[in-house]
């Protein structure tokens, strides 16, 4: 296998991840930010692609809707997860292009919130939560082809609400809330392009993918997320060794407000005339292709990000290691 199929191979398996939804209605999307960096635009060969992820974040928000429960407090949240993900690559084309179909599933080994209340009944009262189990799966299908050195693809997830919810409940005497869910309790979509050009000779490659998150009204608590535009973009440098040495971004933005009973209860407890989130996201990314585990090639990716200039939603700092295996 050539180092620009190895290396599309770990691309095609981090695109089409989600990410649990730890039940913050305004605070993170069903789609995990930075999936989409090397080779965004490339769909690999035919073949049987599986990948294995395991991610930390931690991170903080000031005001948010937890479960149907608005809290102005500051929260603390750190979360550990993996994910197994599995693609598959046909032989047959579609309209001249490669066709692709991904499974993705995650677990939530361990997710923790704190703050300190700051409103009766919990007022000065240090609360905490966490929850563990499978999250929503997400479903995808993509689309890419191929010419000299520009590969572009074309894709659509659907993010399936698998993973456990229930609205919030507060138990003042013993200083918890239980309000973190492995799911969001709704369905997403989410298309998506990509592009990569990259120089099989200089070993410089330039990616990027632009997709917008639709979700349906979460019932239990009336609060209906307005859809959100995810840019992502990555400069690498890839070497003869199999090393790839490169710079991640991403940059994500709600198209409008959230809307029904559940975002206007936060919205008056937050004393804010908008719930509309943004947040911003640069970090390096570090690759390894070229070795051969179980008999089958396998790539090992490192990656970091860090947030800034967040409104309405989790800013967060996200360590992220992913191998992958072709078959």
């Amino acid at each position: 296998m050539s180092l620009k199929s190895k290396a599309a191979l770990a691309a095609l398996l981090t695109a089409t991840l989600g990410t649990p939804a730890l039940a913050v209605e305004g605070g993170a999307g069903a789609y995990l930010l930075g999936s989409r960096e090397g080779f965004a635009g490339i769909v690999p060969g035919p073949g049987t692609y599986v990948g294995i992820d395991v991610v930390y974040a931690e991170g903080e928000v000031e005001g948010l809707s937890l479960g149907g429960l608005p809290v102005r407090a500051k929260s603390d949240l750190n979360v550990t997860f993996a994910k197994l993900s599995i693609t598959q690559v046909l032989e047959t084309q579609l309209w001249g292009g490669s066709l692709a179909f991904n499974i993705n599933v995650p677990f939530v080994m361990d997710a923790g919130l704190t703050f300190t209340g700051i409103t009766p009944p919990i007022n000065g009262i240090p609360i905490e939560d966490s929850t563990s189990g499978i999250g929503d799966i997400t479903l995808t299908s993509l689309l890419g082809w191929h010419s000299g050195n520009l590969h572009y693809s074309a894709g659509l997830s659907v993010f399936a609400p698998t993973g456990s919810y229930n609205t919030a409940s507060v138990d003042v005497p013993n200083r918890t809330i239980s309000a973190l869910n492995t799911g969001k309790n709704i369905w997403s979509f989410q298309p998506v392009v990509a592009v990569t050009h990259f120089d099989t000779t200089s070993g410089l490659e330039f990616s990027g993918a632009a997709s917008v998150l639709f979700s349906t009204r979460n019932h239990d608590t009336d609060y209906q997320n307005a859809p959100a535009l995810n840019l992502e973009a990555a400069v690498m440098q890839h070497t003869k060794s199999g090393w790839a040495f490169g710079l991640a971004g991403y940059a994500y933005s709600q198209l409008g407000d959230d809307t029904g009973s559940g975002a206007d209860a936060t919205r008056k407890l937050l004393e804010v005339d908008s719930l509309r989130a943004e947040v911003y996201g640069a970090g390096p990314v570090v690759s390894f292709s070229g070795m051969t585990i179980f008999g089958a090639d396998a790539t090992l990716k490192l990656k970091y990000f860090t947030e800034f200039g967040a409104k309405n939603r989790f800013e967060t700092d996200t360590l992220w290691t992913n191998i992958a295996f072709t078959f």
